[in-house]
């Protein structure tokens, strides 16, 4: 495995070093506000999710790559571990009944989905839920809900046979977290610190599943390597690079070349291994906007509660007169944020307002929510020409799909004319709608087919022109649904590799 492997700052690994070796009650202080540095939000939250403090799944992208944007708020990731260093936890499958344009099938990633689950552990439940998105595991854990969820969970519950025949489906959260006690950790305590990163790394991240390859003798890790293209020979892939250290160039040699990067590095290497240039392609996305719910009912004791603050619940719609494809809406109740968001938006007023906030946030849901590809706004990419010896431009322009807004009203309104079986209201006015690529749900620039054409992949996520080089990101999904994206990556990489013949 090649890779630039920016890694966390030596000092704030040792903050968490220190506070995941003890509980809560013994923590510094120094220490945890050293890894809650540069997480104060907005009047519209925060603009880049920090991890332990620190920006470096994010860092030095425009040092090394060559990427412009317009429209668009996305990019890659060069750390170790890239973007799991900062997501959120949240995994499920792709409904079947949204991959009937893919050629292969959620039977296809079905046991690949269990092969993943068993990586990177799950907290959840059966229930309702599993009827549309699988488990795929019996080897699950449970996290305990907030105030909030339990209550949300506990209407919904009892109100499930209309809301379903509505096409409306909640259920409990699915999140790839260890929340039992392990040998040397008490589990999940409770803390209230997802958002920030996990003290005790309970949150999974592919930085432990790589420590478990570097034990066998048959994987090596080699960091301080940017990839910028492959090139086939009759019975070897060469990959140039260069060190991301000192710039020297890089060439190695290898039977067969996988491709994980993530979507934009990914589709930047093929363009310039392909030699493609000025001809745009479309990266596809999956619309991210936030649409907050106030309950009827306040809960009590939300500020100073003990929990989890990842998403709590998990709501599917399938309604045809909403949209063709699932809408997926991920429920997450109070964080100690979501104060400095509210007095960022009543500024100098905010000390007038504190009761009145108080009891609006105790009240608050805020769903994060995400619409299937083909009603999204898109990105288009296009390489400039390269110089010699230098890499080609990556151009990466946002366009706006006008059906994503349609869709959110009728989201909305949906929510809104079941508000009774909800015990909850959507507040259209504080809807937010993200820029393409906000989400981190994109993919597709090489989508597989199953007679792929030019700018297509085959089903080993081969582009056409390729033979010993598969992509196995987001970079080759057919479309891009609503659910989670994570999972299904993950479990169609799984597949690749596990299948293809000739590995």
């Amino acid at each position: 495995m090649i890779d630039p492997g920016i890694e966390l700052e030596p000092d704030r690994a040792a903050a968490v070093r220190r506070l995941g070796s003890t509980l809560p009650d013994m923590w510094s202080d120094a220490d945890l506000a050293t890894i809650r540095e540069n997480m104060e939000p907005g009047a519209k939250g925060i603009p880049t999710k920090h991890v332990y403090g620190s920006d470096f799944p994010y860092r030095e992208v425009d040092r090394h790559l060559q990427i412009e944007r317009h429209d668009f708020d996305a990019g890659p990731s060069l750390a170790r571990g890239g973007f799991s260093n900062v997501w959120g936890g949240v995994t499920a499958p792709y409904p079947a009944e949204d991959l009937t344009d893919w050629p292969i099938s959620a039977r296809d990633l079905a046991p690949h989905y269990e092969a993943v689950l068993g990586l990177t552990g799950l907290a959840a439940q059966e229930d309702n839920l599993a009827a549309l998105l699988p488990l795929y595991s019996s080897r699950y854990q449970q996290l305990r809900s907030s105030i909030q969820a339990s209550s949300l969970l506990g209407d919904v519950g009892r109100n499930h046979r209309q809301l379903e025949s509505a096409g409306i489906h909640f259920g409990q959260s699915r999140l790839a977290v260890r929340s039992e006690p392990a040998e040397g950790d008490a589990g999940c305590v409770y803390c209230g610190l997802c958002l920030y990163g996990c003290p005790y790394g309970l949150i999974y991240n592919s930085q432990s599943t790589m420590a478990r390859l570097e034990t066998s003798p048959l994987f090596h890790y080699r960091s301080d390597v940017i990839v910028e293209r492959v090139e086939e020979h009759p019975s070897k892939v060469r990959v140039q690079g260069r060190s991301r250290g000192s710039g020297t160039e890089i060439s190695l040699h290898s039977d067969r070349v996988f491709l994980a990067c993530g979507t934009y590095s990914t589709t930047k290497i093929l363009l310039e291994s392909l030699e493609i240039y000025d001809e745009p392609l479309t990266i596809q996305d999956s619309q991210y906007f936030l649409l907050p719910l106030l309950r009827f009912k306040s809960a009590r004791g939300v500020e100073s509660e003990s929990l989890h603050t990842l998403a709590q619940a998990f709501c599917e719609i399938r309604d045809p007169a909403v949209t063709r494809n699932t809408v997926h809406m991920e429920v997450f109740t109070y964080n100690d944020l979501l104060p400095k968001v509210a007095a960022a938006r009543l500024g100098l007023l905010a000390p007038l307002f504190r009761a009145p906030v108080r009891s609006f946030l105790s009240r608050l849901i805020v769903n994060q929510c995400f619409l299937h590809s083909d009603v999204s706004p898109s990105i288009i990419a296009r390489l400039s020409r390269s110089e010699k010896n230098v890499p080609g431009k990556l151009v990466l322009e946002g366009q706006p799909n006008p059906e994503a807004s349609r869709v959110v009203g009728r989201v909305w309104r949906k929510l809104l004319a079941h508000s009774r079986q909800l015990r909850a209201v959507p507040i259209p006015p504080l809807i937010q709608m993200a820029s393409p690529g906000r989400g981190f749900h994109s993919g597709g620039a090489f989508p597989m087919k199953e007679s792929p054409g030019r700018l297509e992949s085959d089903v080993w996520g081969r582009p056409t022109g390729l033979e010993r080089v598969h992509a196995v990101d987001a970079t080759t999904l057919t479309t891009v649904p609503a659910t989670t994206i994570t999972l299904p990556v993950m479990a169609n990489a799984h597949r690749i590799g596990a299948e293809f013949p000739e590995v």
